[in-house]
């Protein structure tokens, strides 16, 4: 019995401490504060007046429940998801005084309520390297010095290169039309911005609440280099003074891959005076206030696969074109937008030419759609010169040359003209729809002294004619009239010229 006492005067307080710890459900109760310790930004450093990334680290013996991120003693919000016991949450400083001080605090509450905080001191100052002069000697940007900050239209030339690395952003200045310049002609430059999916570069507005066209942009020029590459960027908030975000000019040819072109305050790329970009793929240009892409007729050849030109303001998720001439052969293919060909005097639109004698021979995708502006036309072999046209749809995906008018009408456009020059073999039209043309009074599909193969094609809402035939030689009419549909002509479905 001495011995019973003994035991139970030696379990007693043990028992009675561990029912104080139960909870309701004679559960331990936690009662292990969380750890926790902010990452981001350094204790004493300073921040810049924008939107500062603050980053902490929490801990917990059961689990935490969410981290609250305080300011000046004024909670700004928290983090109840984390990754991998990373929980952050971005500041928004814009507005702060220069060499003001501020108490940034970081609070853990794990699932049983316990809690835990971290506190440092930092201060608004200038953060990041200023950019202000032109590049005349190769340099490089790399993620130590972020941001980079643009004060001024600068200019890489002098045979120099800038190479921005992995992992960058460029913050551009919006009380000055800032942006760079590469190979203002006869100085060559060049821009090597080569990004990962896992660290790509940005390029931005400096201010903190961004707007399309705060900054320039990109704008290349004909003493670009072969060397420049752009690869996993982004481009956000240009287009300054309803300039295009990417601008590439005179000759200049740029690479282009794995891209994002965004909140434009006019284009997203515009090519002019045979610039343009070459091996473009897997590029996205969306948000932007006007067409995401203008480029000349010659060059759509070099649009790849994988891009995206939707989700930009009503009516402007197309490709425009600037009237002109195909003298290289090569495939436009089905980018998901329509190609519309503007044009400025009537008669213009699409020419298919050879460059010394060599047929250019233009195929266009299945499925692609063609918009044609008022008065505007395809001419293929026109003047004797050796052109083709390949466009063979199928069924379920047939190519579609039609207006440009969201509500088109008989002869907005003129026609669709195979001349003699038009190489046989190489003219196909099969499985097209070919509508509302007719405007210079002929008909929809042309064809003088040339021997296409016209099939399966549906061809109305006409002007004139559905096919007009004239010259020595051409297809036999009958055959057309039994091969193809006819719809809503003003003229005859296939008319020859007496």
């Amino acid at each position: 019995m001495r011995k019973l006492f003994l035991l139970m005067a030696l379990f007693a307080p043990m028992m009675l401490a561990s029912c104080g710890d139960d909870d309701d459900n004679g559960n331990p109760t936690d009662t292990t504060d969380p750890e926790i310790a902010i990452l981001q930004p350094g204790d004493g450093g300073d921040v810049p007046a924008d939107h500062v990334l603050i980053r902490a680290q929490a801990t917990d013996n059961q689990g935490i429940d969410k981290v609250e991120f305080y300011v000046d003693g004024i909670k700004i919000g928290e983090d109840a998801v984390g990754t991998a016991g990373i929980y952050e949450f971005t500041w928004n400083a814009c507005g702060l005084s220069l060499e003001s001080n501020h108490t940034l605090r970081a609070r853990a509450i794990d699932t049983s309520g316990n809690d835990a905080e971290d506190s440092i001191g930092v201060t608004i100052g200038i953060v990041g390297t200023i950019h202000g002069e032109s590049i005349v000697e190769d340099e490089t940007w790399a993620p130590s010095g972020n941001p980079h900050v643009v004060t001024a239209e600068i200019q890489v030339w002098e045979g120099a290169t800038l190479t921005i690395l992995p992992g960058c952003t460029v913050e551009f200045a919006t009380d000055v039309p800032s942006g760079i310049g590469i190979g203002w002609e006869p100085l060559t430059g060049s821009l090597v911005a080569e990004g990962t999916a896992q660290q790509p570069i940005l390029f931005t507005s400096q201010a903190c609440s961004p707007q399309r066209g705060d900054w320039r942009g990109l704008d290349f020029y004909g003493g670009t280099m072969a060397t420049t590459h752009l690869s996993y960027c982004t481009i956000e908030y240009a287009g300054y003074s309803e300039g295009a975000a990417v601008y590439v000019s005179w000759g200049a040819a740029v690479r282009m891959d794995h891209c994002t072109i965004r909140q434009s305050g006019a284009h997203g790329i515009s090519y002019e005076h045979s610039g343009h970009v070459e091996q473009f793929h897997d590029n996205t240009i969306t948000t932007c206030a006007d067409y995401p892409l203008v480029t000349e007729p010659e060059y759509v050849r070099h649009l790849g696969t994988g891009n995206s030109f939707t989700g930009n303001d009503a009516g402007k998720d197309k490709i425009l074109l600037d009237h002109g001439v195909v003298v290289t052969s090569g495939t436009w293919r089905n980018q998901g937008v329509p190609y519309e060909v503007s044009v400025v005097n009537e008669g213009d639109g699409i020419y298919i030419t050879p460059t010394e004698g060599t047929p250019a021979i233009l195929t266009i995708e299945a499925g692609t759609t063609i918009r044609l502006g008022p008065g505007a036309q395809v001419l293929v072999g026109y003047g004797g010169s050796l052109g083709g046209l390949v466009a063979v749809g199928t069924e379920q995906a047939p190519i579609t040359f039609t207006s440009a008018s969201d509500t088109p009408q008989p002869g907005d456009w003129h026609q669709i003209s195979l001349a003699d020059g038009a190489v046989d073999a190489q003219t196909r039209l099969e499985h097209c729809v070919i509508e509302y043309g007719g405007g210079a009074g002929y008909g929809n599909l042309s064809v003088v002294d040339a021997l296409p193969t016209v099939s399966n094609c549906a061809i109305g809402n006409g002007a004139s004619h559905g096919i007009y035939l004239a010259g020595y030689e051409h297809p036999d009419a009958g055959t057309l009239e039994a091969n193809n549909t006819f719809y809503d002509l003003a003229g005859a479905n296939v008319y020859v010229e007496p």
